[in-house]
């Protein structure tokens, strides 16, 4: 898909919603999440996620900020379980978490001059680099940090989708539909945990250290010791590497290599259609591996091909014997 084409996207049927707000939102979520939220100013975002104590992605979110108070966007069959659990942990900490849906929702909107159209479109004058973004008529607008198209994410009031898509089309997008979004993420090299990937892989396995979804400096969240220790004094042995294939691929399918035999080296984590031909996703592989040739699903199943990412990926990746 050309990123000259600008496209907006609804996004109800493919992410969830959580509002976060109260005096205590900032200090509670600041002991659970990977990123710093004190240096989150109010309009901008960060991606961030939630661990178990044994440092495995629970999930993992794209967090705005309004004020005092938190918006996580996250694979929508995650969201009551983040919200399960970030409860159980509250004690006495005030602060409501539920879902922003139905009375919000989330749209996306990409493509080279993305943010021109949409600053237009709104009469307002968005930010140029990524995480910056402004709240606007009760909608928080964000530059998601895409390396190579523009990329924007907006929650606001479900009342007024209708109206903002009018102002988009009227100033020359195109309505798009969720695949796109899926397809967008899998180019950027942003993957999301759903159900079928849950407490699997820790934060830099899905590359989110890359992302700038980890802060090293922050202090004590769950899973703290593991991902510090994977920074400070491992070796990774798994990252997230884009694929393709010519048959569709599942979240949470296995991946196998020649030399491995029925080992599993990896899984899928997101998966799309390529309007181009076949089929795309991001998935983790053991680093030692990834350059043999890799099959989806089982020994001799689906061929994967390699692609490129947007972004270099770590440096320190050892290869075992």
């Amino acid at each position: 898909m050309s990123s000259a084409v600008i496209t907006f996207v609804p996004l109800h049927t493919e992410l969830g919603l959580i509002h976060a707000s109260g005096v205590d939102a900032e200090k509670f979520l600041q002991g659970q999440f990977s990123n710093d939220l004190r240096a989150l100013a109010s309009g901008h975002g960060q991606w961030s996620s939630y661990s178990t104590a044994k440092g495995r992605m629970i999930a993992n979110f794209y967090v705005q900020r309004d004020g005092s108070d938190f918006w996580l966007s996250l694979a929508d069959d995650m969201a009551d379980t983040v919200i399960e659990r970030l409860r159980k942990f509250r004690m006495m900490a005030k602060l409501e978490i539920k879902r922003g849906e139905p009375e919000f929702t989330l749209l996306a909107v990409h493509g080279n001059g993305a943010g021109e159209l949409l600053g237009r479109a709104l009469g307002i004058a968005l930010g140029k680099s990524g995480n910056s973004g402004v709240v606007h008529d009760d909608a928080i607008i964000t530059r998601l940090p895409w390396a190579e198209a523009e990329a924007f994410l907006i929650i606001l009031p479900a009342s007024r989708v209708e109206a903002l898509s009018a102002k988009l089309g009227a100033a020359g997008a195109r309505s798009g539909a969720a695949e796109d979004w899926r397809l967008w993420a899998i180019q950027a090299g942003v993957g999301m945990i759903s159900r079928a990937t849950t407490e699997k892989i820790i934060p830099q396995e899905l590359n989110l250290e890359v992302l700038g979804g980890i802060n090293f400096k922050k202090g004590c969240y769950p899973g703290q010791e593991i991902v510090a220790r994977s920074h400070y004094l491992g070796k990774l042995k798994n990252q997230t590497y884009r694929v393709a294939a010519s048959a569709p691929l599942q979240a949470g399918e296995e991946i196998f290599c020649t030399s491995m035999g029925a080992q599993s080296i990896g899984i899928v984590i997101n998966a799309a259609q390529d309007p181009l031909g076949g089929f795309a996703a991001l998935a983790v592989l053991r680093a030692a591996n990834a350059g043999e040739s890799l099959m989806a699903g089982a020994p001799g199943g689906t061929p994967l091909s390699l692609g490129k990412l947007p972004y270099t990926l770590p440096l320190d990746i050892v290869s075992e014997e």
